[in-house]
């Protein structure tokens, strides 16, 4: 598998999809020595050094702007205004080809680590970052489309994409001829091109992975912080290596670079700390950990409050922040922390002897629990007549606020309202449980005119209750006016004292002013954490392990945990009374929902128990046996655990015969599958891996069957039974002015037709993956032809397409009805030199799809079944059956391999599971699929009951075989390879 890509990219919705590139070898040699190398899981802020800087401001950057020169002569770039930060970078030059391409200063052995650039825009310009290597000048771009190109491209720089300055859509790299992958950046209709809005891009280089981000700046919390996940991740080893980085600008106005910046990591240092850097709302009794340095004996720890304390600290001027020196360990417990407090710590590693150097950490941070917490969820109503668009709602809403908690002055930010009778006006609030109530704030009524008009209330008596029936005074408290300013913060604070509130109610009795008129901004109630909260599982998870522990937050004056759990969430079982905030729970068992609720208690408070809310989860549905993601090509090689034909002298071969032994792009989760090839032509006539499992309980946890993923690959062309016909192809497509494919055909001379049922289509290498029926002059990459396929989905599921003379672009009608999928028929009919193209969802009736095509072409012509992958490096399979031609058709089936090497594909041979139990007894299972599994490329989901495995003991299952063939009544077979993932055994969810 060198040099092949494995791609990971984010959708516009945030999931994730998966494509692929394969390119299989078979067999496997002796293991080789392999130098293995760690990669950093890596964040800027952890354990990063600044390599490079530039924010271009006046007397402010690192690296002054004249440094920037572009190595494509008569290049300019000056200083302008960007977004936020006063200056910023621009290319003076207008127009695509003088587009920049510069080197950063000092930056010129590059390898793991991370570049990061704000980018604005007043045109549809792009970004970009280019890393070249030094051995052969070749490397990569990644590219930061904006409006008319909406990708972020990572393109080849070998293969002519933008090397020394050219335009992108001049080298064919948007058309694709010098990409590695385009995902679109899913920045939506929201771009402007008017300097105002900066966008933040980040290329992240760990050996052989590149990962992008694109986001607009000012959603980034923290710029130096985690971005999450990343848009795209590829792994590529063909285009790394040490070298420069340069920035890219495809100039088509005077769009703008700031705050250019490249980290890179020094194995010295320690990473990854926890809390992580900048965390808030972090346990008072949390204990600090990091990750070491690779060559660290020891760890000093220093922590503080004071950010130039610890920085400046050091084992000679240790102040009062070297909490530990010395240590062996890798974490330090800091004891009980000060709520509400911002702390600052670092840990230097130190080496062994003899030097016993010592790498000075980063100061991370992180800040404590805040004392009290506001209360959501809040509901209020009012007996007074409110002012339209003033509601009491306004009071709770936080509208009029911002980020420095300062009030507006604007009336329908806030409530006002007059009494609707002789009783004194009131608010009254709802929580949605019990609190531990600790204060109330209020920002009183704050219009421009409030110091006249006096609407804010003033003298106010303050009720609570725990049921709304039974209330008790607080007392009276008088509101302070408000200042009438936009700058007005809270100036009244009521101290609850944290007794156990569910209702407020305030009772107005008088104003600042003499109008019989009330208003008020704002309240927040604050409250003291009793209850257990964030479990773990998270309320609502679903496919959480078995085996999974519950956790979660524990009310800060509990001092023993009361743990339910069930099925049945009106009727819960005392699983546990800890003193620890977790809890095992017993006898989960698979597919399931479960209801849980923790009470925290402690007698010797006046509220002796907090009762916690109704969470719940739901069960994985299978647990893996192998997810096949731990072998690797040194210590813990896949042929080693799966024994196969060279130890227990069947037909099988597990692993390929060069690392990586195990198949890292075609797989159904994770980054690995196994590969087993089957060679069923000599005795014992099957071939099979073995796996031990050890006298594993398989009917655990209420288990009731198995799940295995198997992909296999059509032959080349196969004529099965029942007017069955079984095809494989790989290409890039049927378009354009040559073609990429597999054409099974026989010669037609005159009028005539051809009918096909696609039965089956794998649509997983691309969308436009095409099965259907062709006429064609001859087996030319660039023949004129008219063809009617079926498609992965793209063109609605079917599109009319040909091509009209030799060596001319394909043209094509899309489906413009409602989209189609296989099983769907196809026909393609010739009358002269008019070709018609039909689909139907019965082989009755038929729809005709775009108009008719003049194609001339000389008798005889070729008439038969096409399909093409749409991907160079991954194959496709289909099935056809009802194929049914008219006219003056002659001849054997050919096949022709068109604009590509066809892969030769599988025999079809049945695949099989057997699982023996510790004392001998074996049960054997046939895959059901039809065509068999090795003869279809998508993957097929097995799952196996329990029932199949009769005779065995799976509560004591000793060995599993996965194998290609009968292995009861052995015969003579054919040869191949499967691809076999995600073993597991559980039951799934609802299932009875």
């Amino acid at each position: 598998m060198a040099n092949q890509s494995k791609v990971t990219t984010r959708n516009a919705g945030g999931g994730l999809t998966r494509a692929v590139s394969p390119g299989r070898r078979r067999g496997r040699a002796l293991p080789c020595a392999v130098v293995a190398l760690a990669v950093l899981v890596m964040l800027p802020s952890a354990s990063a050094q600044v390599l490079f800087f530039a924010d271009f401001e006046d007397g402010v950057g690192v690296n002054d702007p004249a440094q920037w020169v572009p190595d494509n002569a008569g290049q300019a770039w000056g200083v302008a205004a960007f977004p936020g930060s006063g200056q910023g970078l621009s290319q003076l030059n207008e127009g695509c080809g003088n587009s920049g391409n510069t080197p950063l200063p000092g930056v010129t052995n590059f390898t793991d680590g991370i570049i990061q650039l704000d980018m604005s825009w007043n045109d549809d310009d792009s970004w970009g970052v280019i890393f070249r290597k030094t051995a052969d000048d070749a490397g990569y771009i990644v590219f930061f489309g904006y409006i008319e190109t909406p990708y972020v491209i990572i393109g080849d720089l070998a293969n002519g994409c933008a090397p020394d300055g050219t335009c992108l859509d001049s080298t064919t790299c948007e058309g694709g001829g010098g990409e590695i992958i385009q995902v679109d950046h899913g920045l939506g209709a929201g771009l402007t091109q008017d300097l105002s809005v900066s966008y933040t891009g980040r290329v992240e280089v760990q050996g052989d992975t590149i990962k992008v981000w694109y986001l607009p700046t000012a959603d980034i919390a923290d710029p130096l912080g985690d971005f999450g996940p990343p848009l795209v991740e590829i792994q590529d080893s063909a285009h790394g290596g040490p070298g420069s980085v340069g920035i890219w600008h495809e100039s088509q106005g005077g769009s703008m670079i700031d705050n250019v910046m490249i980290f890179g990591v020094s194995p010295g240092l320690a990473s990854d700390p926890h809390p992580a850097d900048g965390a808030t709302d972090v346990i008072r009794d949390s204990i600090l950990s990091w990750q070491p340095g690779e060559f660290a004996a020891t760890h000093d720890v220093y922590l503080g409050t004071a950010f130039d304390d610890v920085n400046d600290a050091s084992r000679a001027n240790p102040g009062d922040v070297l909490a530990s020196q010395g240590q062996t360990g890798t974490s330090y417990d800091a004891g009980r922390l000060e709520l509400g407090q911002t702390y600052y710590w670092r840990v230097d590693e130190v080496n062994a002897a003899p030097d016993n150097t010592i790498f000075k950490g980063n100061v991370w941070s992180f800040t404590v629990e805040p004392l009290a917490y506001p209360v959501t969820g809040i509901a209020v109503q009012t007996n007074a007549i409110s002012d339209e668009g003033s509601g009491p709602e306004k009071t709770i809403d936080g509208s009029g606020l911002n980020s420095l908690d300062q009030h507006s002055t604007e009336a329908t930010d806030m409530w006002s309202g007059a009494a609707s009778g002789a009783d004194p006006v009131y608010l009254e609030y709802e929580f949605d449980r019990v609190y531990k109530l600790h204060e109330l704030l209020v920002w009183n009524y704050n219009v421009q005119f409030e110091l006249l008009l006096g609407y804010g209330v003033k003298d106010v008596t303050v009720e609570y209750s725990e049921d709304g029936e039974n209330w008790t005074t607080l007392g009276d408290v008088e509101f302070a006016q408000a200042t009438a300013t936009s700058d007005y913060t809270a100036n009244t604070t009521v101290d609850f004292g944290g007794v156990p509130v569910r209702f407020v109610r305030l009772t107005i009795n008088a104003g600042h002013g003499i109008f019989p008129r009330f208003g008020l901004s704002e309240v927040r109630f604050t409250y003291i954490p009793a209850h257990a909260r964030e479990p773990q599982p998270d309320d609502g998870a679903t496919g959480v392990d078995v085996g999974t522990a519950l956790a979660w937050r524990a009310g800060r004056e509990a001092d023993r945990h009361e743990v339910y759990l069930g099925t049945d969430p009106n009727d819960l079982a005392l699983i546990e009374t800890t003193e620890a905030p977790s809890a095992v729970a017993p006898g989960l068992e698979f597919g399931s929902d479960y209801f849980w609720k923790v009470d925290e208690v402690n007698e010797a408070e006046a509220i002796s128990v907090w009762e916690g809310s109704l969470w719940s989860f739901a069960t994985q549905d299978f647990a893996l046996i192998d997810g096949f993601e731990s072998y690797d090509d040194e210590e813990n090689r896949i042929y080693d655990t799966w024994l196969d034909g060279w130890v227990n002298e069947t037909g099988s071969t597990v692993g390929y015969l060069e690392a990586p032994f195990a198949e890292t792009t075609i797989v159904n989760s994770g980054r690995q599958s196994m590969p087993l090839q089957y060679d069923n032509s000599a005795a014992p006539f099957y071939s099979e891996a073995e796996y031990d499992l050890g006298g594993m309980n398989l009917a655990g946890n209420g288990a009731d069957r198995l799940q295995l993923f198997v992909s296999g690959l059509a032959p080349g062309f196969y004529e099965a039974g029942d007017d069955v016909i079984l095809m494989n192809a790989i290409g890039t497509d049927i378009w354009n002015t040559g073609d990429q494919f597999r054409f099974a055909y026989k010669s037609l001379t005159g009028n005539g037709s051809l009918v096909a049922r696609v039965d089956d289509l794998d649509v997983t290498p691309d969308v436009w993956v095409k099965a259907g029926v062709m006429i064609r002059q001859d087996t030319g990459t660039g023949s004129q032809h008219s063809f009617m396929p079926i498609t992965g989905s793209g063109g609605n599921g079917a599109s009319w397409q040909g091509r009209v003379d030799e060596g001319l672009a394909s043209e094509n009608q899309d489906n413009s009805g409602d989209p189609v999928a296989a099983p769907y028929w196809v026909r393609i009919d010739r009358s002269g030199n008019s070709f018609t193209g039909f689909i139907s969802p019965d082989g009755e009736t038929w729809t005709q799809i775009g108009d008719p095509r003049d194609v001339v072409m000389n008798d005889p012509v070729l008439i038969g079944l096409a399909l093409t992958s749409h991907n160079a490096n991954q194959a496709t399979s289909a099935q056809f059956s009802n194929v049914t031609f008219t006219g003056n058709v002659t001849g054997a089936w050919e096949v022709a391999e068109i604009g590509a090497t066809q892969p030769e594909g599988n025999d079809p041979e049945p695949v099989y599971l057997a699982i023996e139990d510790t004392s001998g007894n074996v049960a054997v299972v046939t895959c059901p699929a039809d065509p068999p599994a090795s003869a279809w490329s998508a993957w097929y989901e097995w799952v196996i009951p329990y029932s199949e495995l009769g005779g065995v003991n799976l509560n004591s299952a000793a060995t599993m075989y996965i194998g290609v063939g009968d292995r009861d009544n052995p015969t003579s077979g054919g040869e191949g390879l499967i691809v076999v993932d995600d073993i597991g055994y559980g039951r799934p969810y609802g299932a009875q």
